[in-house]
């Protein structure tokens, strides 16, 4: 897992965080590896530091994870805010 990535679960989840790593890491094993960089930015965005909304949204990663990227890059619409295949310090989304 990138650094950005721990970093934000650590500011995001708090208390909780070794359970959104667990949860990540199970992720991580059940997809053999290939849950990329971005979805997982994109889980930890959607999760709001939200342990119980962090395991939906991972199960709707399972099921289209299309779904998951369009929640979190777009506005509901065709207009891209953010892009998770950068970091969330250069996204300035650490502190939010």
């Amino acid at each position: 897992m990138k650094t950005d990535i721990y970093q934000k679960i650590e500011l995001d989840f708090g208390d909780d965080h070794k359970s959104a790593i667990e949860q990540v890491e199970i992720l991580d094993a059940r997809s053999k590896g290939l849950i990329g960089d971005r979805m997982l930015r994109a889980m930890v965005f959607l999760a709001k530091g939200n342990i119980e909304r962090f395991k939906q949204v991972i199960e709707l990663g399972r099921t289209d994870y299309r779904d998951v990227l369009w929640q979190a890059e777009y506005d509901c619409g065709e207009e891209q805010l953010y892009d998770f295949n950068k970091t969330f310090h250069e996204l300035k989304l650490m502190g939010k």
